[in-house]
Order: C-alpha cells, then structure tokens, then sequence
C-alpha cells in the first residue's frame, strides 16, 4: 500500500466501489495518494472485476469527463491491489474520478467518485 503517512487525512481522495454494469461486477477501493516509489499513483486496493470479457483501460478524470482526463493506461489486473503511475510534475487537484473504459468501444464502464 502507498505510503500515505505525512499527508492530511481529509485530502486523501479515497473511494469504495461496489457497482455492477452490463453484467460484469466492479468491486474495492480506489485511492489518489503519494507513493514512496513511484510518487501520485492511483491504488486499487482489493479490486476485483468479475465477469468483464472486454479489456480496460483507466482515466484519472475532473467529473468523469474524458477529454478533461489523464490516461493511466492499460488495466493488467483483473483482481488484487496494484497502482498506476501518475505522470511526475501533475496537479492532481481537479481530478475527482476514475473512469474505467472499454479498450475497443472507449465506452465509460464504471465511473469512480473519489
């Protein structure tokens, strides 16, 4: 898990996903925090996606808008804790959600409030 330590408690932009869409479940938590290793990463903790065919790529976005988004890129990981590197130097402030797409389509999939 990043280390979260030093920083302030109601900063840290935290979300608990539990959503089921077009027959696939989405579930775990999606934290925006600062890791010793690898600086802003977005963390999935305990994340699983079951029953999702498709592949998935991942957005760091300002209210689920896409065109106002960074791309985190593939999602490898269908289950388990893992991070996703934010580019060095990037003000994290506007952006408030994860948004999870279909790599083919680029269709939203879930939208994560953080």
């Amino acid at each position: 898990m990043p280390d979260m330590s030093g920083q302030d408690p109601s900063e840290i932009k935290m979300a608990t996903v539990d959503e089921e869409e077009k027959g696939a479940t989405f579930s775990g938590t999606v934290i925006l925090a600062i890791d010793v290793e690898a600086g802003e990463v977005v963390f999935f903790k305990d994340f699983l996606i079951e029953d999702y065919k498709g592949e998935l790529t991942a957005s760091l976005a300002t209210d689920g808008n896409i065109t106002k988004s960074i791309d985190l890129g593939e999602l490898k990981h269908k289950s388990g804790s893992f991070k996703m590197p934010i580019p060095l130097g990037t003000d994290t402030s506007p952006y408030n959600t994860v948004v999870l797409r279909d790599e083919k389509s680029k269709k939203k999939v879930v939208t994560i409030e953080l």
